[in-house]
């Protein structure tokens, strides 16, 4: 009797994202729990990666002499990204995936790594380049839908490192994961640096109850991002956050802005100049921690006044079934789901009006993309959007008080009434010209090269 085939897609039980294509499966792997999110619980993952260090202890030291002989070449250096999300639809995965093909276009040495969603059944490798190895423990993050906290499997990560050789390692988030491969790299003697993505401190003074678990996680932010030095910020808001509330030394820290594929969105995608109803978008996870019960009484207030304008939400999240009820009687405000490639393209470029309340982005890809489609944003005076906004040579948005609902509502009603005006063209204008500020292009050149920096530095 022959063995069943492996599934193509590594057994997921998800469906299929756009430009996602499994190229490769790993060989099954002891299947290991998926836990459900839980502050005590949290520990059964720190466990797990104490388990998979020791298991694979005489490993890491033969892998360790076998660096030890290697030579730093400048111009021939291999760098490896690794993020715990990259199984899941959002900005870390996306942007992540533009630039990784992109370097590796330019003749870069560039991996993409991550751990496979606990929905698979085996570890897979989409593309020929991201690599989701097979995961030795999971647990669903807190405030998350469609999101985990995941260890992968050690053994494999050993054989890649050495059929594939880092001279350098990003970390991403301060996950599980992250920190696995983090104290592996650090005992074989691969550089290890991080990238502030995620703003943890107000994610979790958001969505945790308890104070002594807010302090818990903050307690191993500060030692994670210590340990991972330099620290690359995509902002000043945050090279500030990280000296004070991190503990980071402001000569560990390097600002540089991100970039997208700012040709997958453009104002020639607008289908008329003006809608038949004013259109505010936005654009994101639908989660408390993106402020999203702020916009939803802003909207239910200037709706009092202003009946010609309608909200489109495009996004999933485990607040969207709530928000859906809570307006549920409000006929010009609609939800979309996810969108993709040129259809969410066509909302940015159709759209009036992007509204952005989140203060916990530490950059704001949606921000970039909507300027790029030639939309004008109104965004808070916290996080990372901020600065996309206040670097602009001439006005492309609105920088409002987070969470003051009189100027946003005022700010509203402006907008209803400039559209169509000289100056709302000029405007749109101004956005699609800032947008070329934050090209792919620019944010891998300059990465690379203080990637180099460093190596050169160390060697």
């Amino acid at each position: 009797m022959k063995a069943p085939r492996k599934p193509i897609n590594g057994g997921d039980t998800r469906k299929p994202v756009e430009g996602r294509t499994v190229t490769s499966v790993f060989k099954p792997m002891k299947q290991v729990p998926h836990y459900r999110p839980g502050n005590v619980l949290s520990n059964l993952l720190v466990l797990r990666l104490a388990w998979q260090l020791l298991v694979n202890f005489s490993s890491i030291l033969k892998l360790r002499k076998a660096y030890k002989k290697r030579k730093f070449q400048p111009e021939n250096f291999s760098v490896i990204f690794y993020s715990d999300n990259l199984d899941e639809v959002n900005g870390i995965a996306n942007s992540l995936r533009s630039l990784v093909p992109y370097l590796n276009s330019k003749g870069k040495k560039a991996h993409l790594w991550g751990s496979a969603f606990h929905t698979r059944t085996n570890g897979v490798i989409e593309n020929s380049f991201v690599v989701l190895f097979p995961r030795a423990a999971s647990m669903e993050q807190l405030g998350y839908a469609d999101s985990e906290l995941a260890i992968p499997y050690l053994a494999p990560v050993l054989k890649f490192l050495k059929r594939y050789p880092a001279d350098l390692i990003e970390l991403e988030t301060p996950s599980p994961g992250a920190w696995l491969i983090g104290i592996t790299a650090k005992i074989i003697g691969i550089k290890i640096l991080s990238h502030y993505r995620t703003d943890v401190p107000n994610y979790t003074r958001s969505l945790v109850k308890e104070a002594w678990m807010r302090s818990y996680v903050l307690g191993f932010l500060r030692i994670f991002y210590q340990n991972t030095t330099p620290v690359i910020s995509p902002c000043e808001a945050y090279r500030k956050i990280l000296e004070t509330e991190i503990k980071v030394k402001p000569e560990h820290i390097k600002v540089l802005p991100r970039g997208i594929p700012l040709e997958n969105f453009s104002p020639s995608l607008r289908k008329h100049s003006v809608n038949s109803h004013i259109t505010f978008l936005y654009v994101g996870r639908i989660s408390v921690e993106k402020n999203i019960p702020f916009l939803e009484e802003l909207w239910k207030e200037f709706c009092k006044e202003n009946k010609d304008a309608e909200l489109i939400f495009v996004g999933g999240g485990w607040y969207l079934e709530t928000l859906k009820e809570n307006m549920k009687e409000y006929s010009n405000v609609h939800f979309t789901g996810v969108k993709i490639g040129k259809e969410l393209a066509e909302f940015y470029a159709n759209a009036d009006f992007f509204l952005f309340p989140s203060a916990t982005d530490t950059f704001g890809n949606v921000i970039v993309e909507s300027i790029a489609s030639g939309t004008p944003v109104l965004v808070t005076d916290k996080g990372g959007p901020q600065d996309i906004v206040n670097n602009a040579s001439q006005k492309c948005g609105w920088i409002l008080q987070y969470e003051d609902l009189n100027a946003w509502k005022e700010q509203l009603k402006q907008c209803c009434e400039m559209v169509g005006s000289p100056e709302y063209e000029q405007m749109r204008l101004a956005c699609t010209e800032h947008g070329k500020n934050y090209t792919l292009e620019k944010m891998a050149t300059a990465q690379w090269e203080f990637f180099r920096e460093i190596l050169s530095t160390q060697n």
